[in-house]
């Protein structure tokens, strides 16, 4: 035992499967379910990634034995499933729809994040090649859930992005202070 309650992949599970319920089932209560779906899919997404975000932050290169990786493969499939509502149910999946609704710059780097995800998915969690693309994907991943909360969204959407940003600070200040952890 690692000395939590509940082992990470069973936490990944438990949280994907509540989020994914409580997305599916809220979408049944908007007038159009299908966006509210693509909408509601996306927080899943930020709090198992969000998560793996963090353990990357304060223990890179050595994330071995942290459950980094359940948290960082949980919220893959997570974004997969928000981007297929989003690019296959909202867009037909039609690229040109999904750049014409969404911007270049948006679009682009919703297709970047998912293919640097999914390559960082398949590599070694530790050793140079791979801790690099680790932490440009999650450079990436930081980089569009800030954005996508903080700066375009409407709501209340902006506190989870306040969540994300206090939690990985957190895990910075702790990897600045606490370096022997590592």
């Amino acid at each position: 035992m690692n000395g939590t309650l509940v082992r990470p992949p069973v936490a990944v599970l438990l949280l994907f499967a509540f989020g994914f319920a409580l997305s599916i089932f809220a979408g049944l209560m908007a007038s159009n379910a299908a966006y509210a779906r693509a909408q509601y899919t996306i927080w899943p997404c930020l709090l198992l990634g969000g998560w793996a975000t963090a353990i990357l932050i304060r223990r890179a290169p050595a994330l071995g034995r942290t459950g980094w990786r359940a948290w960082w493969i949980g919220g893959l499939v997570a974004y997969l499933v928000h981007l297929w509502f989003g690019f296959g149910v909202i867009y037909g999946w039609s690229f040109a729809a999904v750049y014409a609704g969404q911007g270049s710059l948006v679009a682009s780097a919703n297709f970047a994040l998912a293919l640097l995800w999914l390559a960082s998915a398949l590599v070694p969690a530790e050793g140079r090649p791979w801790i690099v693309l680790h932490l440009a994907t999650a450079a990436l991943f930081i980089a569009a859930s800030l954005g996508s909360t903080l700066l375009f969204a409407r709501g209340p959407s902006w506190a989870g992005g306040l969540a994300l940003a206090v939690a990985w600070l957190a895990a910075l200040y702790l990897r600045l202070t606490r370096g022997e952890d590592r």
